[in-house]
Formats: C-alpha cells, structure tokens, sequence
C-alpha cells in the first residue's frame, strides 16, 4: 500500500443540509456507521441557503480532506464553490502533510503512520481525496452591496486591536462572533458581553464546530490521543476561519457589509521557506495574504461585492500589543489569548498562563510596558517559561523579546517594531483600500520605528516615498 492510502481514515464522508431555518448540517461516515448533526445558529436569526449551510460545514470536513478517499457533497453548489473547495483541500491537505506529518511540534501521530524519507513527495502532500457533486447551484442568484465594515471578533489582542481602530475611525463595525460550543467561546465571552453592553453591532453564530472536531479526532485510528493531554495545538485541524467566515456569509448581505476584517499580524515570508521543495504556510494559511486575496475572489465571483483583509498585516505582535493595551486599553482589559480560560473563584474568566500562546502574550505585555495583572496574567517575569516552552513565534520575534527580558530593555529600532513593506507592494499599507489608509497609517506610525523593507538578504530601514 502507498503511502497516502495507509493513511486513509474515512474512506467516504458525506455532507448534506437538513434544515435551512436552523443551521443544521449533517456530516455522515457510512462504512462506519457514523454520523453528526454540525450546527450553525444564527443569532439574531437571518435567512439561509442550503448552499451556505452545506460550505460551511464542507469547509470543516476540509480538515479531514487528507484522511479521506471521497467527500460527497449532497447540497447544491455553484463552479465557483467547487473551485474553491478543490483548491483548498490541495492546499490545506498539503498544510497537514507537512506541518503534522513531517514538521512535527508534537508527536500527535502513532509512529507507525509517520512518513519515511521517500514518503515526503509533493503527490503525498496533496493527497488523493476525490470529490463528488450533483446538485448544482447558480450564484447569479446571490448579489451584495455594501460600504460596512464587520470585524472577526474574539478575546485575541488582533481582533481587539482591529475593533478598537475602526471604532475610533468612527466606521461603527459590526462584531462577527464564533461561538464555539466548548471552553473556546470563554475566550471571547467578555468580549461579546461587553460589547452588548456598550450597544456596539455584534452577530453571532453558536456552532458544535469543536465537538464535532473532537467527534472526528476520535475516529482517527493513526492518532496517539496520549497527546491530546498536554498539547496546547489542534492535533489535525489547520482550516478553522474558512468555516466561520462561509458561516457569517449571509449576514454579509444583512449588515451590507464590504469589508471583513480579519486581524492578520505579520508572519515574516523570508522564515516561511519550502518543505524539501514542498511549498506550504507553515500552518497558518487560512490566517496568510494569500487566502485574505483567495475568499476575496471567492466571494465577489459569488456575487458578493465584499473584501477580506487585514489593517495589522503589516506589523508583529509586539507592536500590536503596544497600541491594544496603550491606546485602546478598555479593549485590552478584554484580551483573553489562551485556549484554555477558566473561571477563577470570582468567577472571572482568567487564561491559564503557562501555555505556549499565554507565555508568548505576556512577552509582548512586557514589551508594552502594560500590566499584566489587569487581565489576570502573573506578573513575573515570563523569561523563564519562555526558555522552557516552543513558542510559535517568528524566531526574529522571538530572539527580539528575549533579549529585551534578558536585558530589562528593548532595542525599539528594529524591523521587529516597524512596518514592513511586503514583496511586491509599491507603498505602504498597498493592501488596505483607499478608504481606510490614512486613518490606519496614522495610528499604526506613532508606535513603529519607521518602515522597513527586505532587500533579499535582510529587512533594512527605508524610505516609502522612495517606493514610489
């Protein structure tokens, strides 16, 4: 047996749509006998097509696209959507291959289905899912028009951040809530909450989304659940905003929203480099330039006249949390980065503190120079947890905080505090639309050192007017 066939899990997954009133999908395995009602509550209640419903649930079964020999999708789609669908299990099956297979942060895979040397080819990255429609679907049918802004909102410094600026811009954004029916949501309770409470727009969906990630974890024979118990990272799934924006798609047309705001933060593209030739996103596609571009043309070629894009591509965390927690800090007491909040005996909703993405945040509050205490963080120094874990920061990042710790101060003329100038852009903020750069340069420039481009070999000051 080949390689990609030893892997195989699911030799056939289903997808249908069983009520458009209430979001309700059902994903069925039936050489296993399997099957799970996926749920997407709409709050407040918008109208629906079957055709919504189903992408959304299609793109969570996408996380087990490499797994699976056939995915059935039994709800009309358009060309469009199947184009989409085709090319986002090549590259999100290439996604896991490599950054679950073979780039390993933790060994979630029984040893025995690992690839070998000659296992590791672009064929088996790629997998050999095959995919199966009858029921097609005009999206001529479909139009939007609209100048709204909705922000991707959650308890994460971007998001926060993101929201705080387009308040301050007075765009008055709508709110796009996820509510993951697990722990997650605790995340962004406060968030969601507190925003209810100022009268600021908000829309949710309440999704089973988690459990029926946990539900297909635990039909995976090749997995090592032993791992599950102290990773702080999905074992499998690497396509989860594909599912919440083709989940809020119709409230698209409801708010006449035409910009979808995600808060991207830079990831460096010179420390992204090819997988022995194989080229991938080191995980974080759905969070790249590139998708942003991808579900951009997705939508206008579904008649969607709606942009996804990003106002902090452009700079790192660090930077982010200085202007979350210095300029909007009513939004920073919000902030809640941890996958694993809990109640504390006040009953706060409190991060855990010890894992790789609470370590990583309490680097950048020291870098703010804010107090960590306001959101329940210890105040220690976290230098020495940040030596013990693997932190998934860039390494540049990385050595930049660390030093800065070690030291007791950071050096603020580095391309680390900038704003970077990405391959290809003939000006700066060239990914914004024209509408909102001004505004977003301004606030973004009074906390970076300046503008900085990469000459092929390293990133180096410069001059934007010299760009154009």
């Amino acid at each position: 047996m080949d390689y990609s066939g030893k892997i195989i899990c699911f030799p056939e997954i289903r997808v249908s749509v069983l009520s458009e009133k209430d979001g309700v999908a059902l994903i069925s395995i039936p050489s296993m006998g399997k099957e799970f009602r996926l749920i997407f509550k709409a709050i407040p209640w918008i109208t629906r097509s079957s055709n919504m419903i189903g992408m959304a649930a299609t793109a969570a079964a996408i996380n087990y696209a490499l797994f699976t020999r056939d995915l059935y999708l039994d709800f009309p789609i358009s060309d469009t959507d199947l184009e989409f669908i085709k090319e986002s299990i090549r590259i999100n099956n290439t996604e896991v291959f490599v950054n679950r297979l073979c780039r390993r942060r933790y060994e979630f895979f029984r040893k025995e289905f690992l690839p070998e040397e000659k296992d590791i080819t672009e064929n088996n990255a790629e997998g050999v899912t095959q995919i199966h429609s009858t029921i097609m679907h005009d999206d001529r049918a479909v139009a939007s028009f609209g100048n709204g802004v909705a922000v991707l909102s959650s308890g994460g410094k971007e998001s926060l951040l993101s929201h705080g600026i387009f308040m301050e811009m007075k765009e008055n954004p709508v709110a796009f809530f996820f509510n993951e029916s697990g722990g997650h949501w605790r995340a962004a309770k406060d968030s969601y909450h507190d925003f209810i409470s100022r009268g600021y727009e908000s829309f949710r969906i309440w999704s089973n989304v988690d459990r029926f990630y946990n539900f297909m974890n635990r039909l995976m024979h090749i997995l090592d659940p032993r791992a599950f118990k102290w990773a702080d990272d999905y074992p499998v799934q690497l396509f989860t905003f594909p599912v919440y924006l083709l989940s809020f798609l119709p409230a698209v047309q409801k708010y006449g929203i035409g910009n979808i705001i995600m808060g991207n933060e830079f990831d460096d593209p010179n420390e992204m480099p090819p997988y022995r030739g194989i080229k991938h996103f080191y995980g974080i596609y759905d969070q790249s330039v590139t998708f942003q571009k991808r579900f951009t043309k997705y939508m206008k070629d579904k008649g969607y006249v709606c942009d996804l894009w990003s106002p902090i591509y452009n700079i790192y965390g660090s930077v982010v949390e200085d202007i979350l927690a210095n300029r909007y800090h009513d939004h920073y007491l919000l902030q809640r980065s941890c996958h694993s909040c809990h109640f504390d005996h006040e009953r706060n909703i409190v991060p855990c503190g010890v894992c790789s993405k609470c370590i990583g945040v309490r680097m950048f509050i020291e870098y703010a120079g804010a107090n960590p205490g306001e959101i329940f963080y210890p105040e220690e120094n976290p230098i020495e947890l940040a030596r013990k874990e693997k932190l998934k920061l860039d390494p540049e990042e990385l050595d930049f905080l660390m030093d800065g710790l070690e030291k007791g101060e950071f050096q603020k003329t580095s391309h680390i505090t900038g704003i970077h100038i990405l391959k290809g852009e003939n000006a700066p903020f060239s990914m914004i639309p024209d509408r909102f750069r001004k505004g977003i340069r301004n606030i973004l420039e009074e906390y970076s050192s300046g503008y900085w481009a990469h000459d092929g070999k390293a990133w180096g000051p410069t001059d934007p007017l010299a760009l154009l």
